[in-house]
């Protein structure tokens, strides 16, 4: 019980500094209306994490269906912190340092990925930002 719980205190430690840029992050750009994605803000299409936090919003309130169509990576995340938590244990270093199992992990966020573009695509979270870098950019050579 003491290791668990000195585990998560560390991890909460090291992590710290990380989640707090993170927060200001979201505070920032949610308080001054800027488009809070970045792969959104520079190239105007949405990442394969767009829709996260409204997921994880439906599913503290029970809205499993809205969770799903916002990000169906929603429901790794307890398996993530699990993972995360656990990192030191053989079995999970084993797993995590296996080269197919990333490759595995890789091709289901790009097949997720794909195919909400496809059926979710351009509707929200998955909508395109108009007022992106990168036309601006390419504005500015017309």
């Amino acid at each position: 019980m003491k290791k668990g719980i000195l585990n998560l205190t560390n991890f909460l430690f090291k992590y710290n500094i990380p989640l707090c840029l993170l927060g200001l992050y979201a505070l920032l750009t949610h308080t001054f209306g800027i488009q809070n994605c970045i792969l959104k803000l520079l190239i105007g299409y949405p990442c394969p994490g767009c829709g996260m936090t409204r997921a994880v919003i439906s599913l503290v309130q029970f809205d499993f269906i809205a969770a799903f169509h916002y990000n169906p990576f929603v429901y790794a995340i307890p398996w993530i912190g699990l993972f995360i938590f656990f990192k030191d244990q053989p079995i999970i270093k084993k797993i995590l340092n296996n080269f197919w199992f990333s490759i595995f992990l890789i091709a289901i966020v790009l097949v997720v990925y794909i195919l909400r573009l496809i059926y979710v695509y351009p509707n929200c979270p998955m909508d395109y930002n108009a007022h992106n870098v990168l036309s601006f950019i390419l504005s500015l050579f017309q």
